[in-house]
């Protein structure tokens, strides 16, 4: 069956993975829309994994903070 499927997608690869500018015009509208999309999804994650590492390194710096208070009593 992988055999009879990888020369399908060889053939069919134009089909199956256009970018906006194989696909159509680059300036289109629909073409803006699809990088402003794009754009707002990769803003979402980096603020997502940003809020992450602050989590972390918060973290850290609290375990220190205690860990050096019971060391001192």
């Amino acid at each position: 069956m992988l055999i009879k499927l990888v020369p399908i997608l060889i053939l069919f690869s134009n089909v199956l993975f256009p970018c906006a500018v194989c696909y159509g015009n680059p300036e289109a509208p629909m073409s803006h829309g699809m990088n402003m999309g794009v754009l707002t999804l990769m803003g979402f994650i980096g603020f997502i994994l940003c809020t992450i590492l602050f989590s972390i390194i918060s973290i850290f710096i609290r375990t220190k903070n205690i860990t050096n208070l019971e060391e001192k009593i």
